[in-house]
């Protein structure tokens, strides 16, 4: 029944995006809330309710109400409906590839009981988890204070710069971040006075460490949402989506200004004006204003994921399409994202958005396996939290930072994990036996 809903839906929003572009991304939007709602159901695909929360956000209310106002963003001017009916071509057989990966699927099985042979044993030393992951960090945060500061992108002419940014900044602020996630899982599950104590002197060394005035949003996105993916995962489903479109919406503009504004005289906008959501104008813009490049076959995708590394050990930068000409002089502002589905049209023509979205939502079945088992807090399973939030500023665009914060998160959440405990298997004869003797 689901999948009906979505492949009619995806038929409406073509309609209606040929008729006019407001009213297809109108459609994308009430295709959104439909799957929300069906997926807030125990057993549902966790990826699948990002996916689609992540879209309500930055790809169907915003554009529609951007577009009916004739917004202009960075002195791009108002686009033609042709190149919005374009972007909105792409967003939608993405969308059409990430479903078309799920076809076949058996749906949700409801509620499954706990596996009565398994045991989640927590953190095995949350001393040693707050002391190697506190420690770490804040050395790491003094070595090069100024980094801290770099508030969007990374700027500078230093040929290390990016790689120290990543390890003196980015990397050590989500290990404090991963180190409290892992105690707070550890403390909801043991309920313990040391528990919560751990928990609650993690999160008062993150809240120094990851800060907004100094942090981009994505160390809160990779490194907090995880947290609120596994406290909603399982029981209060419908409050994810509410959390992040809520928190992207309302708070992303406010951290905007707490950020960016006392730095570079930035002025609250609300959504859906704000500029964190004018990821479909970067892509009509694009597609409206570059000439039809050659196929990259990869290089386009190879030269967004890698944009954080030296410049001399970049994958492919002629194939940027930001850094084309005809994008740089007709924006006021360089530091753009271009969402990936788009990066993968210029790569493979109409089949690159529909074969990115197939890749990634099979992807993402292993995932939703790792976290809907209620297994202990590890490695693996802190990882699967972070690529699902990951997926958020990933869907953004890549350009704008998702490489590094991701990279970041993962190694954080396998150092997290290490010093955490494993499964242990429980004697299920144990009972039994026990009242045997006593007989």
């Amino acid at each position: 029944m689901r999948t009906l809903c979505f492949w009619f839906g995806i038929a409406a929003a073509f309609f209606c995006g040929w008729l006019d572009p407001v009213w297809g991304y109108m459609a994308v939007c009430a295709l959104a809330l439909v799957q929300i709602a069906v997926l807030t159901v125990p057993g549902a695909s966790a990826f699948l309710l990002i996916h689609y929360a992540t879209i309500l956000t930055y790809f169907s209310l915003a554009p529609a109400l951007q577009i009916a106002a004739d917004v202009s963003f960075w002195d791009a001017g108002v686009l033609d409906a042709q190149a919005h009916r374009q972007a909105l071509t792409l967003l939608l057989l993405y969308m059409a590839g990430v479903e078309a990966a799920r076809i076949g699927m058996a749906g949700p099985p409801g509620r499954q009981p706990a596996y009565t042979g398994l045991q989640s044993s927590g953190v095995a030393h949350p001393f040693l988890l707050l002391l190697s992951g506190s420690l770490a960090a804040f050395a790491s945060l003094f070595i090069r204070p100024e980094l801290n500061f770099v508030a969007r992108g990374i700027v500078g002419e230093e040929t290390t710069l990016p790689v120290d940014y990543i390890v003196y900044s980015t990397l050590p602020k989500l290990i404090v971040l991963m180190c409290f996630v892992a105690l707070a899982i550890h403390a909801v599950h043991r309920r313990t006075v040391w528990a919560w104590c751990a928990a609650a002197i993690s999160f008062a060394l993150a809240a120094l460490a990851a800060n907004p005035v100094n942090t981009p949003r994505q160390i809160l996105l990779v490194g907090l949402l995880p947290l609120f993916i596994h406290g909603f995962g399982q029981k209060w489903r419908w409050a994810l989506p509410v959390l992040i479109f809520g928190a992207i919406a309302g708070l992303g503009p406010v951290l905007n200004l707490v950020s960016r504004g006392s730095f570079w005289g930035e002025t609250l906008t609300t959504f859906p004006y704000s500029q964190d959501f004018d990821a479909m104008f970067i892509v009509a813009a694009i597609l409206e204003r570059a000439p039809s490049p050659d196929l990259g076959m990869g290089r386009y995708l190879l030269s967004a994921f890698s944009f954080f590394l030296p410049r001399d050990l970049k994958m492919f930068p002629d194939f940027d399409p930001l850094g084309w000409p005809e994008i740089l002089n007709n924006f006021s502002q360089a530091n753009l994202s271009l969402p990936p589905f788009t990066t993968a049209y210029f790569d493979f023509g109409l089949l690159g958005p529909v074969l990115l979205g197939l890749a990634i939502s099979a992807g993402s079945r292993v995932l939703d396996r790792l976290v809907d088992r209620p297994v202990a807090v590890s490695g693996s399973y802190l990882s699967a939290l972070v690529l699902l939030a990951a997926y958020v500023p990933f869907m953004r665009g890549p350009i704008l930072g998702w490489g590094p914060f991701a990279a970041s998160g993962l190694i954080a959440a396998v150092l997290a994990g290490v010093l955490s405990a494993r499964v242990r298997r429980l004697r299920r004869a144990a009972a039994p036996l026990g009242a045997a003797r006593t007989a």
